[in-house]
């Protein structure tokens, strides 16, 4: 008989470890670290007391984030670029945030399970809330991981060497977009989502100078077509999912491209154990993650013709799968 014990124990000691990791975000801790220091030092700095100081950076050196060399610690090679305020793809706001949430929803779930989930919500209710995640989780998210990402993924496709109009949908802070038009100077890109976000991201393209090539937009000119659509992680909140499709084979010309990477859930417990832990929380509230093989099969619905999917990361939380597929040439 196989005893569950050592997965559950390790489950368990992760739950200490990311209260470690949370407090050293909170207090800066990271930053210290970037120069070797031993536990009195960082005690006396941070006001803590030496032998407990010390405890909590042995844990922290378990998670290699940290690496010892006597009596010093210092950040492990490379993570410096993640975990220190002062860097441009500094992710501490956004881990921590994701980090309330699955402590919040392990505190409601026995009240979950209980009552009716509270399903769509009309996308003008939540503006300014996603606006306020675009200008700190999700501008951290897209600078750390997805623009460089979806720049990886466009230097191997052929559409992107050519002149060619980009719509990146639910774009959020535009990061991914702008990432891709400064890479492909042939590009230009319009960055589609809720009035206030919008906003935000018009203010990131102005920032870096694209407002020759990019824009942001709340409502899409009705009769515009583009060669290429991008979206990331934005299926999962929209009511229609088959309309929203239909709608972007529509918004593209003849043989452009939809790039879409989203979560989806695998059969495999433990790849579905890298997807679940993040997304069960967004089911419960009744908003929709696909099993695996369901969206190609949607794309393929809606008229689409599918050239690849691959399960791609790195992207926050989890991998996503990037599904590219084409609208033919011709079409009914």
């Amino acid at each position: 008989m196989c005893s569950p014990l050592n997965t559950l124990d390790s489950l368990l000691a992760q739950q200490a470890l990311n209260g470690a990791i949370a407090l050293a975000f909170e207090h800066q801790l990271f930053d210290f670290m970037a120069l070797p220091a031993t536990a009195h030092q960082v005690a006396d700095h941070f006001d803590w007391l030496p032998q407990q100081a010390n405890h909590l950076l042995r844990l922290l050196w378990s998670s290699e984030l940290l690496t010892r060399e006597g009596d010093c610690y210092l950040l492990a090679p490379g993570v410096h670029l993640f975990l220190c305020s002062g860097s441009s793809r500094y992710i501490g706001d956004a881990w921590r945030y994701r980090h309330q949430v699955l402590q919040q929803f392990v505190q409601r779930l026995p009240q979950l399970l209980t009552q009716t989930s509270t399903g769509w919500q009309d996308p003008l209710q939540i503006d300014s809330a996603w606006a306020d995640a675009a200008l700190h989780q999700i501008a951290q998210e897209q600078r750390a991981l997805s623009a460089d990402t979806a720049c990886a993924i466009a230097e191997k496709l052929a559409d992107f060497q050519r002149p060619a109009l980009l719509l990146d949908v639910g774009g959020g802070p535009g990061l991914i977009a702008i990432a891709l038009a400064e890479r492909f100077p042939q590009l230009s890109a319009i960055v589609f989502d809720l009035p206030q976000t919008a906003t935000v991201a018009q203010r990131n393209i102005e920032k870096a100078g694209l407002t020759a090539r990019c824009c942001a937009l709340a409502q899409f000119p009705a009769q515009r077509q583009v060669d290429i659509i991008w979206s990331s992680s934005f299926l999962y909140f929209v009511e229609d999912r088959q309309a929203v499709l239909r709608e972007w084979f529509d918004r593209l010309k003849p043989d452009g491209l939809l790039i879409s990477a989203h979560a989806e859930i695998p059969e495999s417990p433990s790849e579905a154990r890298r997807i679940l832990p993040f997304f069960t929380p967004l089911m419960m509230r009744g908003y929709s993650v696909t099993n695996e093989g369901v969206l190609a099969s949607e794309l393929q619905q809606a008229g689409f013709v599918i050239e690849r999917i691959q399960r791609q990361e790195p992207f926050p939380m989890s991998p996503l799968n990037v599904i590219l597929a084409r609208r033919p040439k011709t079409s009914n």
